[in-house]
């Protein structure tokens, strides 16, 4: 990472792609179909490019070192109202991505954000941590749609020598991501629902194992493997640990300093049908390089709960 790189994120004005433009050095342009929390973007001299990716060009790419390739849907729910839009947004909006790279004289390198969703309940199945290697058995169309993309992308790269970085990553969380959407950021929902005192529905009562890693962790990670400059692989980046639901509910009540009442209910069926029961990663890969996360849960619930309670009593 240089103050002479050029970069492109899609989806910058997400929760990933905006903190990942604050933190870079180099020439930054954002890829983004609305302006919705461009309030996220801290960064001066932002090059704003408002559009769909179904219509990016040559010239939005041309001079571009690396594209953070962020645009994508986020849960598995679309399926329920329309269940094109993966396929059009993670798929066909990638295919485009490469498409309009591989005639360029510079092929910008492709990093590619996915989701742990790609392995499904593989770890249940087999009790053994999940790492790179693990077999992927998605349960729903947006993960689905993600693997694909990321097989495409490695398709475009031995077809057009475009160089990519494929990133999986775990439970990401902030104190910035929304506190109203249970499709999305169920934890930040629940973090409000205790900072008011109001009672927390959970499913299972928190019985169930995730890896949840902070977004200033995930930004960290991506400089950190940038700078390494390794091209053509697979990474999985979580913190490394996993954590009961219900140990965070506990972590929780202590910092606000309430105790609200726990109702423990039954995913519906859609939810046993399409989501992850436990998640246990393996993320020795990017470890072995050199690269360790510093936030974890117990920080992590506490900045934002210190953010909840300044909204609130504002």
């Amino acid at each position: 990472m240089t103050k002479n790189t050029s970069y492109l994120i899609t989806g910058g004005y997400g929760l990933i792609g905006s903190a990942l433009a604050n933190s870079l050095e180099g020439s930054v342009t954002i890829l983004t179909r609305s302006e919705k929390h461009k309030e996220r973007l801290a960064r001066k001299n932002t090059k704003i490019i408002l559009k769909d990716l179904a219509n990016i060009q040559r010239q939005d790419l041309e001079g571009i070192d690396i594209i953070y390739h962020l645009a994508s849907t986020v849960d598995n729910y679309n399926v329920l109202t329309n269940p094109y839009l993966d396929v059009e947004t993670n798929i066909n909006g990638t295919i485009r991505l490469l498409e309009t790279c591989r005639d360029l004289k510079k092929k910008p390198k492709i990093v590619f954000l996915s989701t742990f969703f790609v392995y499904g309940n593989v770890y249940d199945q087999t009790k053994i941590p999940i790492n790179e290697e693990s077999k992927t058995n998605p349960l729903a169309i947006y993960p689905a749609t993600k693997l694909c993309a990321e097989s495409i992308i490695k398709l475009y790269s031995r077809l057009y020598d475009i160089p990519y970085l494929i990133c999986r990553l775990t439970n990401v969380y902030s104190e910035n991501e929304d506190y109203d959407n249970k499709k999305k950021g169920v934890l930040n929902y629940i973090i409000m629902q205790a900072v008011k005192g109001e009672t927390l529905s959970v499913y299972r009562g928190g019985n169930f194992c995730r890896d949840y890693i902070h977004v200033d962790d995930i930004i960290s990670a991506l400089n950190f493997l940038e700078n390494k400059n390794i091209d053509n692989d697979t990474f999985l980046i979580g913190f490394g640990k996993s954590v009961l639901f219900k140990d965070m509910i506990s972590c929780l009540h202590e910092i606000t300093e309430k105790k609200s009442e726990i109702v423990e209910i039954e995913p519906p069926e859609f939810h046993k049908a399409v989501g992850i029961t436990n998640f246990v990663a393996n993320t020795s890969k990017i470890s072995r390089l050199g690269w360790k996360p510093t936030i974890d849960y117990k920080k992590g619930i506490k900045r934002i709960v210190n953010k909840y309670k300044s909204l609130i009593n504002t």
